[in-house]
């Protein structure tokens, strides 16, 4: 039930602000599972809320905009986790939390009056970041929600945009766990557990994304952001306190 609860209120979260469904659903589920397990299962669940969430908004997709930053992330995401392999797990959550923070407050105080291009090195220049940290701290989210946030008015066009993004490199990800053998069959029951509350979250986020404003979605995800930060600044002091 815990695992459906999880899963079902990251999704939600997901499916308006555009990111966090990992930030979630890590953060609670590493209480009951092994790290290793809770990955997959984010990993996997993600790609099927992805999954429906592009087919339900498949006409609102820019495209020009996903392409682009998704190869560039695919590259870097390599790339980033060559690095976070040698990074002391501490120090990956102060670094985390300090640029979340840094995004949010640039997100909140200094985007508004910032218009970034619609051009092609913005959108690899972005998917790069996106990759990099994606590899380095799973979370790729933050670089892209800025970069969207800032070329996309429309809610339905940037929950779409920015899914298929995370589709795209999803995938990628999901092929290396199933090289690597870490999606195995005792996995199957959590997923289809995972998968239920997560789908059925994402059908409540859709809904409510239909009816709320662009600026109550970048305010979600700012929260979201700020609260990710602060949580892993929380986890690197109790690391070294202990």
């Amino acid at each position: 039930m815990c695992l459906i609860l999880t899963a079902f209120s990251a999704a939600i979260i997901q499916s308006t602000s555009g990111f966090g469904f990992g930030i979630i659903f890590m953060a609670v589920m590493t209480l009951f599972f092994p790290y290793k397990y809770c990955t997959v299962l984010s990993i996997t669940t993600s790609f099927f809320m992805q999954t429906y969430t592009i087919i339900r908004l498949r006409h609102y997709i820019n495209w020009r905009l996903v392409l682009y930053p998704a190869i560039t992330s695919v590259i870097m995401s390599g790339i980033g986790i060559h690095v976070m392999i040698k990074l002391p797990t501490q120090l990956t959550s102060l670094l985390l939390g300090t640029f979340l923070w840094i995004l949010g407050i640039y997100l909140i105080f200094i985007a508004p009056h910032v218009k970034l291009p619609h051009n092609r090195r913005i959108g690899l220049l972005m998917g790069a970041l996106g990759g990099f940290m994606d590899g380095v701290f799973a979370i790729g989210g933050p670089p892209m929600v800025a970069y969207y946030d800032a070329v996309i008015d429309q809610p339905l066009s940037y929950q779409a945009t920015i899914q298929t993004y995370f589709w795209i490199v999803g995938l990628n990800v999901l092929i290396n766990n199933l090289i690597c053998h870490n999606l195995t069959l005792h996995l199957v029951p959590l997923i289809a557990l995972s998968v239920t509350g997560c789908l059925l979250g994402t059908l409540c986020g859709v809904h409510l994304l239909q009816k709320i404003s662009m600026s109550a979605v970048r305010r979600l995800a700012y929260l979201v952001m700020l609260g990710a930060g602060t949580y892993n600044l929380i986890k690197f002091g109790v690391s070294v306190w202990h």
